[in-house]
């Protein structure tokens, strides 16, 4: 009966130690014994992420974090994770910590970086090992408080300028530049609907040119053809005849005024000649030499030629009154 109760007590003890066994590995998401490859993840900060935290991709549990490490230097973290080894991931993986709820446990996603082009992944350098990601981690929820009381803070901030800048006076100005604004509106139509008029009157009137132009063309076209049919006529050679003679005409009128011409030339030149003597004699008679000039430049000889011509009429007055005084006839 006493190794009953031993039996049973020690069954007892061996259960429980099973169960708390199992627990502790279901509780840390153990994969049971499913092959493994270790993956690590290089990334700023990691926010609440712990070992033994789920990793899922597209949402489905593929492993768990296994290790959690600063880098020398404490400018990275370094993230291990344990990922079932039939899973493929995609080319461009990377890795988001986030929380698995609101209110729950971190995880490890893994994602395609071409899903989130506005999270700053951390850039994996060269040489490092094939099975290393860049992670993002996103902000932590006091991370957001005080984001968002900052953000607050400014908001007061700029309420509290546009409260000093919209006054009265700004909403006066406001309401009469929307005046202003809409009387522009107002004179833009007036004037696009005087464009638009203008343009039909304009295009109107092309429509007018063109219909003129295409009469004008038909006109000339009607004009070459005439010409055509009066070039292609029987007509047309004695036409080019009679004008071959008149252009003969032509050239025989010009050789009969080039002759003409030499001879102008010649009555030009005696022309010339008569008329520089004519202007020495007038120069003469101006400068007073000869009878003529004397007599124009002296004027007591012009008194006295008027007085001998006045003598000379009262003779021959006299001569033809008393003939007899001055004429004697006696025969014997």
């Amino acid at each position: 009966m006493r190794a009953r109760n031993e039996l049973m007590v020690g069954g007892a003890i061996l259960f429980t130690i099973i169960v708390g066994v199992v627990g502790t590995l279901w509780l840390q998401r153990s994969s049971f014994g499913r092959p493994t490859v270790p993956v690590d993840v290089l990334l700023e900060r990691v926010g609440q992420l712990s070992e033994g935290n789920v990793v899922t991709y597209r949402g489905v549990r593929i492993g768990q974090v296994a290790l959690i490490s600063v880098e020398p230097g404490g400018q990275v973290v370094r993230v291990t994770l344990q990922l079932r080894e039939e899973v493929e991931l995609p080319d461009d993986a990377g890795v988001v910590l986030g929380p698995e709820s609101l209110f729950g446990d971190w995880q490890a996603e893994v994602v395609s970086r071409e899903s989130f082009p506005r999270y700053d992944f951390h850039d994996v350098p060269e040489g490092v090992g094939p099975n290393v990601l860049g992670g993002y981690a996103l902000p932590e929820i006091t991370r957001l408080t005080a984001s968002a009381e900052q953000i607050s803070d400014n908001l007061a901030d700029l309420t509290n300028r546009l409260e000093l800048a919209f006054n009265q006076e700004t909403a006066d100005n406001l309401a009469t530049a929307i005046a202003n604004i809409e009387d522009i509106t107002r004179e833009v139509q007036t004037l696009v609907r005087q464009q638009g008029e203008a343009a039909a009157r304009i295009t109107a009137n092309a429509d007018s040119a063109l219909t003129e132009v295409v009469l004008a063309a038909s006109a000339a076209r009607r004009s070459f053809e005439r010409i055509d049919e009066v070039l292609t006529d029987a007509q047309a050679d004695s036409l080019l005849i009679d004008m071959r003679a008149a252009a003969a005409g032509l050239r025989k009128l010009t050789e009969d005024l080039s002759e003409e011409e030499q001879g102008v030339l010649a009555t030009l030149e005696r022309a010339d000649s008569a008329l520089t003597r004519i202007d020495r004699i007038a120069a003469t008679v101006e400068s007073g030499e000869g009878s003529l000039g004397r007599l124009l430049a002296d004027s007591t000889f012009a008194v006295r030629a008027e007085s001998v011509l006045l003598s000379l009429d009262l003779l021959l007055q006299d001569l033809r009154d008393n003939p007899r005084r001055y004429v004697r006839l006696s025969i014997f």
